[in-house]
């Protein structure tokens, strides 16, 4: 009994006092964040060494590492203001009684200690993290690509290696020959608050010259709640000011007033021309492939063209260098797998697959149109990267999907998209690099009806070939200067149409092939007046080559285009010219910071777009028409002028912006009402070119770091068209009318919350103005048969739309040495069902032939899912 007592006892006193240290630590840990937020200083220290720290009260946290160090076995150095490294005062005290004793001795050599510093969780390397030198009070940060080089006397030491929201590692280094090392930083293990770590700068947002510039890194985009168990790119970009969508369903996105097709989408170089699968339900963009993705709709560089509104730049993963990985999820609804890792010392692989499946929950739904339904898609990433030796590298990456979607019994949908780039980077002496790129972009689609005795298959196609050329200087005088060239080459199918049996009754048609180059020479400067005032400026050349084989219909002189006034054809050779269009595209922006932490920001920029979706729908869809200028359909234009106010509160840790712009386009491309945009020979016969302009203003602030963070964002536009045909063909009475994307009203806020490290917690929430739509000004009787007139375009809205979504995330257990890593996402969309509207149509009763109303929901209710993610070292 007595020594059960003692045992008991001892037990007691043990776990009382384990507690009361992680008490402590706990508590140490929250004072230095709360050091951190005061004077911008974070403090490194290894996790064994905080037990030998002094205690301190609230009251002395501005003099926190004197107060932690003074009178204890420990000192510090601060590193760029910025950082405060904590260590042993033996390593320092050491180092210099050897090195006070060695005078007179023959001079030390010194090495180059280079390396690597590399994230465990994220799988990639780490920039910002810190490489430090107690003994010699040196530190050093690492690049954006995790690297760091430093020139070191010969000797041993003991090396700190550190990151925000990462245990600090030590590691002995022997210098006596140069030293190339590669760091792991696992998560902390004290109940910090959670740290974002990405290679952009704490102060980008009020001291970057590019305006209206957003960068998400995919980790950022995973403390999204998933959209049926995926993290979705376009979906994250949807929560950005300026940046809409028309409903649910809808393919594209629309940004500053601008159609889904004024919007350049790229994928390691090669654009994408329907980034939907499954009718905008998910992306094409793999979570576990993609890197970051970029979203420029203010100033866009001058390496990009042929967009008038904005270009989304999605860059995939590179393979890991050292170990192979193997990664992926699986859910309800949708699995994902992927790899990557080495080959060799040079090249490294990544790949992907991804599969939906939602098929079989629509068998279950009891709705007769609903159950006899089907949709899948898969697709699947593939990149290799090879290092050719210091100065050259390679980089192959292709994409492949393929999608089907029937609805009922009658009509299914199928679309295919294969895209392809090689990319050769190299370095021309000490100041010139060079970057190469050939690029292919495929895109098939296809209507196929299944209903006797109108078997038919509608198909279209795209062929995109690229080809660009760019260079940058990194000397002394230009320093950042990029120009270079590009070319592309489009083959547009228009369309045929053929039947699937011989008992159809559908007649074959072809409409001929559209082909075209577009070429461009640019260049882009950065220029420094001063700290306070800088910018860029920037020049592009744009040019455009419609090319035969085509046949041109001649109408004739002062009369309207129809098919009745078509009075000759001009038969056009293969590679003949038809007709050129070119321009010049200025891009200016300017940087006037008024303190550290405030700047005001503005930017003029014009564009030219030579390419033009064809839909007189509401929503782009995946079998939408796309087609090139020719001799009567000219390039779309448009000037942007915008300005911003940008202000960081407390530390940088919380983010302001307001920006207000005003976009002229003195050239679109509109449809006549009732237009007849597939199979027609004569395009041009039911399609206008007009004008319109937009303006608006975005309000952005977002807190960056904390166990809460997130952003508020809200944008109040107006975009507005206008058609004024010389021929009297007149849309909306030659009035504006608003575009069909035009929603003045959007509010979206996010937020992530994680109490703990192992589980976090996210929610979205949007609202925005119910788009145009048009409804009939008249219904007659003419002679027993209804008729509805339609005069005004878009002067009515269907009802606003909002929606929440929540989720969670629950991280499994994972020992710091573990080669398994896994979590569980739950998510809820829609969590309070509302049936958003997603079209308002009319059609005529059986009884009395009168149209009535139909509002239709793609989705009214509650969706929720599941995913189990892994990951595998």
């Amino acid at each position: 009994m007595k020594f059960f007592l003692t045992f008991l006892a001892c037990f007691v006193f043990i776990f009382t006092a384990e507690a009361q240290v992680k008490t402590n630590e706990s508590e140490l840990a929250r004072q230095m964040e709360t050091y951190f937020q005061l004077s911008g200083q974070r403090i490194l220290i290894l996790d064994k060494d905080i037990s030998g720290l002094n205690p301190i009260s609230k009251s002395e946290l501005k003099n926190l590492p004197i107060i932690l160090t003074e009178g204890s076995d420990y000192s510090f150095f601060i590193f760029q203001q910025k950082y405060v490294v904590i260590y042993p005062k033996y390593l320092r005290e050491s180092y210099i009684a050897k090195d006070e004793k060695n005078v007179g001795v023959i001079e030390k050599s010194v090495f180059e200690v280079k390396g690597k510093i590399r994230d465990n969780e994220m799988k990639t390397f780490i920039a910002g993290a810190v490489f430090s030198i107690p003994q010699l009070e040196l530190a050093f940060l690492t690049n954006e690509k995790g690297e760091f080089s430093a020139q070191v006397p010969e000797g041993t030491y003991i090396g700190y290696f550190s990151s925000m929201g990462k245990q600090t590692e030590q590691k002995i280094i022997k210098v006596y020959r140069d030293q190339d090392l590669d760091v792991t930083l696992f998560e902390t293990i004290s109940e910090l608050d959670l740290v974002t770590v990405t290679d952009r700068a704490i102060d980008a947002n009020v001291m970057s010259t590019l305006p209206g510039a957003t960068r998400i890194p995919m980790e950022q985009m995973k403390l999204l709640p998933p959209l049926l168990g995926e993290v979705d790119v376009v979906k994250s970009m949807l929560l950005l000011p300026g940046v809409s969508t028309v409903g649910e369903g809808a393919s594209g996105f629309n940004v500053r007033g601008g159609g889904v097709d004024q919007n350049l989408i790229l994928m390691d170089g090669a654009p994408v021309f329907n980034p939907s699968h499954m009718f905008g339900f998910f992306s094409i963009f793999n979570q576990d492939a993609v890197n970051d993705a970029t979203l420029y709709k203010g100033d866009i560089p001058a390496q990009f063209g042929g967009r008038l509104s904005s270009v989304l730049d999605i860059n995939t993963k590179a393979g890991d260098t050292q170990d192979w990985y193997l990664n992926g999820g699986v859910g309800f609804l949708s699995s994902r797998l992927g790899a990557n890792g080495p080959i060799s010392d040079k090249t490294q692989l990544m790949a992907t697959i991804r599969a939906a499946y939602p098929t079989w929950i629509l068998q279950r739904v009891p709705n007769p149109s609903i159950n006899e339904s089907a949709t899948n898609f898969l697709d699947g990433n593939l990149r290799i990267d090879h290092r050719i030796n210091d100065r050259n590298s390679l980089i192959i990456s292709g994409y492949s999907s393929s999608d089907y979607f029937k609805f009922g019994t009658d009509t299914a949908y199928t679309w295919q998209t294969n895209l392809a780039s090689l990319k050769w980077k190299s370095y021309w002496g000490e100041n010139l690099g060079s970057e190469t790129n050939l690029t292919y972009s495929g895109y098939r689609y296809s209507v196929i009806g299944e209903a006797d005795p109108l078997n038919f298959q509608l198909q279209s196609s795209i062929d995109f070939l690229g080809f660009q050329q760019q260079f940058e200087w990194s000397g002394d005088r230009l320093r950042g200067l990029q120009f270079g060239f590009q070319a592309n080459s489009y083959q547009m199918g228009m369309g045929d149409l053929k039947s699937n049996s011989n008992e159809s009754f559908v007649e074959p048609v072809s409409i001929q092939d559209e082909r075209g180059i577009e070429s461009a020479a640019y260049f882009q400067l950065p220029w420094k007046i001063s700290d306070k005032l800088q910018g860029q400026i920037g020049m592009r050349y744009s040019h455009f080559f419609a090319l035969g084989e085509k046949d041109v219909y001649q109408y004739q002189p002062g009369a309207s285009r129809q098919t009745g006034t078509i009075q000759d054809t001009i038969s056009y050779s293969p590679g003949e010219l038809i007709k050129s269009y070119g321009g010049f595209e200025p891009r200016i922006t300017v940087r006037y910071a008024i303190t550290d932490d405030f700047s005001v920001k503005a930017s003029v920029n014009r564009s030219i777009q030579y390419l033009h979706l064809l839909t007189n729908n509401f929503a782009s869809a995946p079998v939408d028409l796309w087609k090139l200028s020719d001799s009567y359909i000219e390039p779309q234009k448009a000037w942007q002028y915008a300005l911003g106010l940008y202000k960081n509160i407390n530390q940088n840790k919380i983010e302001t912006s307001l920006e207000v712009y005003y976009k002229n386009m003195p050239s679109i491309v509109e449809y006549l009402d009732g237009a007849q945009l597939f199979l027609n020979p004569a395009l041009e016969t039911d399609l206008v070119m007009g004008s319109g302009y937009a303006y608006g203003s975005e309000f952005l602030i977002r807190k960056n770091s904390g166990k809460l963070n997130g952003w508020i964002s809200y944008t109040f536009s107006k975009t507005l068209r206008k058609v004024e045909s010389e021929f009297g063909q007149e849309v909306n009475q030659g009035e504006y009318f608003p575009a069909n994307w035009d929603q003045p009203h959007d509010l979206s806020m996010v937020a992530a919350w994680q109490p703990v490290r192992r589980i976090s917690f996210n929610a979205t929430f949007n609202y925005r103005t119910g788009r145009p739509i048009t409804l009939p000004s008249g219904i007659y009787d003419i002679g027993g048969n209804i008729v509805i007139d339609y005069q005004e375009r878009n002067q009515a809205r269907i009802p606003d739309y909002h929606r929440l979504d929540l989720g969670m995330t629950y991280y499994f257990y994972q020992k710091k040495n573990s080669n398994y890593k896994s979590s569980v996402s739950l998510s809820f969309y829609n969590v309070y069902a509302r049936r958003n509207a997603f079209s308002w149509f009319f059609q005529p009763t059986p009884e009395l032939g009168i149209p009535k109303s139909y509002r239709l929901a793609v989705i009214g209710t509650v969706i929720p899912s599941v995913t189990y993610n892994f990951s595998i070292r």
